[in-house]
């Protein structure tokens, strides 16, 4: 290697550099300091420009979750809905039944110190007090629940009728969820292909099947035509309530006459303006068209009701 000459003043020539400790450190730092930032420009290049496989495995998970969270999201927006629907649905049932709104019951979460994991480092007096509080909560709700149990009987009492003035059994027998048709709501007319308002529920049966009255009570009116709802049968029950079968072939009773739950009314038909053999059932209450899937409560067990309801609601045309 070629030694380096500095000229000396004092010895008027060239003679070669000494290496000093301060020089060697100096070009030290200076290339050390060069080579660092060519590396980190480098590696930044690189992150920047190019993904690890492990890289771009989180951002293909990140990619899904963040897909399933809104997926989550849509089906949590959509249960609330459906929730606050059922929670409308059974405000009517409650008012239709016993003529008030349903109870509200406290449902939120009781703070208390006994949910907590260390409460070995809690303090024994602070547990009995919280003890104390925690039940006097509970005798409070336990005397909310027995006080709404007893407005409940106050008000079956009231009326001074037995349940079956109420219709709630299915008019129809046998019965399966199938036979299930459009409820009350607004509806697509099969022959005029309109939206027309349906006030009652279609149960689809074979020409013949007997139909029952679903409540004890009088036969207010019948009506024999060829024309609209065909053959039909009113029956009175009291207290508002008034059931009405459409669509009859044969009828069985009278006006004016008396009849009691499960008595036979006639039989289905397809008579008046009607797609199918089917019976027209409706449900009223002081003049208002009900929902009559919500009075089958008698001979309905929980996943036939789930799957009548389904269908009602789902059903968009009618059979009359």
């Amino acid at each position: 290697m070629a030694k380096k000459f500095v000229f000396d003043k004092k010895a008027g020539a060239f003679t070669p550099k000494r290496t000093t400790l301060g020089s060697l450190l100096r070009a030290f730092l200076r290339y050390g300091t060069s080579a660092l930032l060519c590396g980190l420009a480098f590696y930044l290049i690189f992150a920047l420009v190019y993904s690890t496989d492990r890289e771009q495995r989180l951002e293909y998970e990140n990619e899904q979750l963040v897909s399933t969270y809104g997926e989550l999201s849509r089906q949590v927006d959509l249960i609330d809905g459906t929730l606050g629907h059922l929670r409308l649905r059974d405000r009517e049932i409650y008012n239709d039944l016993f003529e008030t709104d349903p109870p509200s019951y406290i449902t939120e979460e009781l703070d208390t110190l006994l949910r907590r994991s260390d409460l070995e480092s809690v303090a024994e007096d602070d547990l009995v007090w919280d003890a104390l509080a925690l039940l006097g909560r509970l005798e409070s709700r336990a005397t909310q629940v027995t006080a709404t149990l007893v407005d409940i009987d106050t008000l079956l009492k009231m009326k001074d009728q037995p349940l079956t003035t109420i219709p709630s059994i299915v008019p129809v027998k046998p019965f399966s969820p199938v036979q299930t048709g459009a409820s009350v709501g607004k509806k697509v007319s099969p022959f005029f292909k309109s939206i027309r308002d349906h006030e009652g529920i279609d149960l689809v049966a074979t020409v013949g099947t007997t139909v029952r009255c679903t409540a004890d009570g009088r036969v207010s009116q019948v009506v024999h035509s060829k024309k609209g709802m065909g053959n039909q049968v009113f029956v009175d029950h009291g207290d508002g309530f008034q059931t009405v079968y459409a669509h009859l072939d044969a009828i069985r009773v009278s006006q004016g006459q008396t009849v009691r739950q499960g008595t036979a009314l006639g039989t289905v038909g397809q008579t008046g303006t009607c797609f199918a053999p089917c019976l027209h059932y409706e449900v009223r209450h002081d003049g208002r068209c009900l929902d009559p899937v919500h009075y089958f409560f008698a001979e309905l067990d929980p996943v036939t009701y789930h799957d009548m309801t389904i269908i009602a609601l789902t059903t968009g045309q009618s059979l009359d």
